[in-house]
């Protein structure tokens, strides 16, 4: 038997046209993250597929429908607002532009879409497996994946270039005239094909600084992605066993939660940022202006990031009212740009 929006109701508690015009990602309806969650959970639980479909409905002056695939939770999210940040630029983008969008969900490790609208193409946020990428062939052949690349022959991408990004920070601080640079960040993470590999931004540092017969190990600190507490304690830790003359006077850290674990480790042991070590970021986003000191950064520039996505899926999508301008897949890589604010400092005017 057929599943119902009556029979969503009783299960939801929500009105039939309220869960209807979630389902269809009504732009005018605006309801929370928690009511839109119960409604979406239930319709895949019972096996809701909807009447005949928006899709079969459409007019010619029906918009471009654009779903969003995100490889972290909303909670992951809050603790890296890197990812955060390109889906909120997406949705400005789209809403710029007049495109609907639509969230797909990870279930059970597949993509799955919820809504009885269909898509006209997929803005896939991360990294993916094999698995989740094969469901997301299943919703749309028309793919765009933003900060990864997993196939340059099928999909479109659009990529920072991390190496750029490190020759601009490593090449800033020598200006300053430090030598003793120091990096914090995870060794190794999951590649496009999910393939564990030397994580790009310190693959980058150790080529640099090895080619500029500069490279220390002890000036090297593993540390994960999001985890201010823990890259605050392994650093105290690390500076505590070098003397004062053998300390680095510049840190780079691979984002923003990083960079804020090593102000408060510098704090702890009394190390003013930027007088006794300066401090480079990546990311680059609001958070680099607030903390303070505010964070010299590696911008990648999000914004262009997130709009030049839309621009791919556009371009390839296909429905009644628009022809694709092209068939084959692009790879964009965008430069970074390095943004300075106070917590860097020449080294000549620090306390070593």
């Amino acid at each position: 038997m057929a599943v119902t929006l009556k029979m969503l109701s009783e299960q939801t508690g929500f009105s039939p046209a309220t869960i209807s015009r979630v389902l269809n990602n009504d732009p005018s309806m605006t309801v929370g993250e928690d009511t839109r969650r119960i409604i979406f959970d239930a319709a895949h639980r019972l096996g809701y597929s909807g009447s005949s479909g928006r899709r079969n409905q459409r007019t010619l002056t029906d918009t471009l429908f654009i779903g969003i695939a995100e490889m972290l939770s909303p909670a992951e999210q809050m603790t890296d607002p890197y990812f955060l940040y390109l889906k909120n630029f997406i949705e400005q983008t789209c809403y710029e532009h007049k495109l609907q969008t639509v969230p797909l969900r990870l279930v059970d490790g597949e993509c799955q879409m919820l809504s009885a609208s269909g898509v006209d193409g997929v803005i896939a946020i991360g990294y993916f497996t094999d698995k989740q990428i094969q469901s997301l062939c299943s919703i749309s052949s028309n793919i765009t994946f933003l900060d990864s690349s997993p196939n340059e022959l099928l999909y479109d991408s659009v990529v920072p270039n991390f190496e750029l990004g490190m020759k601009q920070a490593l090449d800033y601080l020598r200006s300053l005239g430090h030598t003793r640079i120091g990096y914090l960040g995870p060794k190794r993470l999951l590649d496009e094909t999910q393939r564990v590999v030397l994580e790009p931004r310190r693959r980058y540092y150790e080529h640099y600084m090895r080619e500029a017969g500069l490279f220390e190990p002890n000036f090297v600190l593993e540390t994960p992605l999001r985890d201010q507490a823990l890259v605050e304690n392994e650093l105290s830790l690390r500076l505590r066993s070098l003397d004062s003359g053998s300390r680095p006077t510049a840190l780079v850290a691979v984002n923003e939660e990083t960079a804020i674990g090593t102000i408060h480790a510098l704090r702890s042991l009394q190390l003013k940022i930027p007088e006794d070590v300066s401090v480079v970021s990546f990311n680059n986003t609001v958070m680099s202006s607030v903390v303070e000191p505010a964070l010299t950064s590696i911008s990648p520039h999000l914004d262009y990031m997130a709009a030049t996505a839309v621009q791919l899926v556009r371009q390839r999508a296909a429905t009644p009212t628009h022809q694709p301008e092209r068939h084959f897949p692009q790879k964009v890589v965008i430069p970074p740009s390095l943004v300075v604010r106070s917590s860097t400092m020449p080294y000549e005017k620090s306390t070593d």
